[in-house]
């Protein structure tokens, strides 16, 4: 039985998000996915490969969706605003995807990790684009931008651990807050906190 390579990554990342990624096997991977051992080596050398694969359209997803809510806005910080509430609009559409993408992948192969860390590279660049608006960019800190997006990913990480706790779309304001006060200044930042969601 012949079944497509999305069959098998949306299966490994359902079954992560059941019973975790280090508990199950191709076998049920193959079944979960409509098909069987044999079909899933003509697309994967391993597990491991298919999990790789099923990061990268993730990832290939979640980049789509924030970077064109980034670049809808001409501004910063409207663009790094429209982007975080496209991001936290990801994360809570696809919850299985984030915990998928945030934990389970943790045994971290090298590529794995380089996924991760040209994703994060792209939300860094999309902070410190107000370096161009600053008053006074060489008083913004090289790793603000850096401190910025780590504070999110911790965030990330905890609404993953337990889904539903905190809707991360509420987040986005503090969040904002957070990446403009270095870049615009207290006055600026605090005005991030009264502006409501964009509406869908």
């Amino acid at each position: 039985m012949t079944v497509s390579r999305r069959a098998y990554t949306e299966a490994i990342v359902d079954l992560a998000f059941e019973h975790g990624y280090e508990q199950i096997a191709v076998a049920e991977i193959a079944a979960r996915a409509g098909g069987d051992e044999a079909d899933f080596e003509t697309h994967f050398g391993s597990k491991q490969e298919c999990a790789v694969a099923a990061l990268e359209e993730m990832i290939a997803s979640n980049k789509r969706a924030v970077r064109t809510a980034f670049e809808s806005e001409d501004r910063w910080p409207d663009s790094l605003r429209a982007a975080a509430y496209a991001q936290a609009r990801w994360i809570v559409e696809n919850p299985r995807k984030t915990r998928f993408g945030m934990l389970e992948t943790l045994w971290a192969s090298e590529l794995t990790g380089a996924l991760r860390d040209q994703l994060f590279g792209e939300y860094v660049a999309m902070v410190d684009a107000g370096r161009a608006v600053a008053p006074d960019p060489d008083s913004v800190p090289e790793l603000t931008a850096e401190s910025v997006i780590g504070s999110v990913a911790q965030a990330t990480t905890r609404f993953s651990e337990a889904i539903g706790e905190r809707d991360p779309i509420a987040a986005v304001p503090e969040m904002m807050y957070l990446a403009v006060r270095p870049y615009l200044g207290e006055e600026a930042a605090r005005r991030e906190l009264t502006i409501p969601p964009p509406s869908d």
